[in-house]
């Protein structure tokens, strides 16, 4: 179980976060809805240890990271995948998996190689290929893949279908509920994209203001009254 207390974040002087309280169970896919500048990407790059906490509490199986850096947080089973993907394009898809397996260091087990490739069948014929010259949504799933090797407890998806076609958009969203049930772990997913936070989503929370201010269902989303007054769209 996944659990932040009274998050509190911010750039400077600038608050950002104002006590954001929420968890995430094992094998659930929480999706974190908002306008454009409402905090949902400071919110995970708080989370991950990219960005300096204020106040409040980050646990993680009964552990407090809060003031853990983010090496220590990766290695306790945060994993984060940030909007624009963060591939290290110069290195071989295998080189990418390979770092990202280094994060289960002192945790146990990497993930396994095999599993993890027959979810992403992509790339499993392409190890040996720079990974910058891969396409947007191969690099997207490489980036997952990369994520996924560590073995993660919690994985932080920031807008996995930005700039992404559709036909990929859809495996990803029918991706990650698969994956969060298969290995126990539990997904907070930034994502404006909303056909795909319906097909892969089990509860959307709503930030404005750097708060939480609604909770509500995948379902749900196609009230177009309600997404009018929380999401201005």
């Amino acid at each position: 179980m996944f659990a932040l207390e009274g998050l509190r974040a911010g750039y400077g002087l600038l608050p950002v976060l104002h006590g954001i309280d929420l968890s995430v169970a094992a094998g659930e896919v929480v999706a974190v809805l908002g306008r454009n500048g409402a905090g949902k990407t400071t919110l995970l790059r708080t989370i991950a240890g990219a960005q300096p906490m204020t106040a409040g509490r980050i646990g993680l199986d009964g552990h407090d990271l809060s003031r853990h850096p983010a090496f220590r947080r990766a290695r306790a089973g945060i994993a984060h995948v940030p909007q624009g993907r963060g591939i290290f394009g110069r290195l071989t898809v295998g080189e990418n998996l390979d770092v990202g397996s280094r994060a289960a260091a002192g945790r146990g087990s990497p993930g396994s190689l095999e599993a993890i490739l027959a979810d992403f069948p992509v790339l499993a014929g392409r190890l040996g290929q720079v990974a910058g010259t891969l396409s947007g949504g191969q690099q997207q799933m490489l980036a997952i893949a990369r994520a996924l090797c560590g073995a993660p407890k919690l994985l932080l998806l920031d807008e996995p279908a930005e700039g992404i076609q559709p036909n990929i958009v859809h495996q990803i969203a029918d991706l990650i509920p698969s994956i969060a049930r298969t290995r126990a772990m539990g997904v907070l997913l930034v994502e404006q994209n909303l056909d795909l936070v319906v097909r892969a989503a089990s509860r959307c929370l709503v930030m404005e203001k750097g708060r939480i201010v609604h909770a509500t269902t995948p379902d749900r989303l196609d009230d177009e009254a309600l997404l009018k007054e929380l999401l201005a769209l």
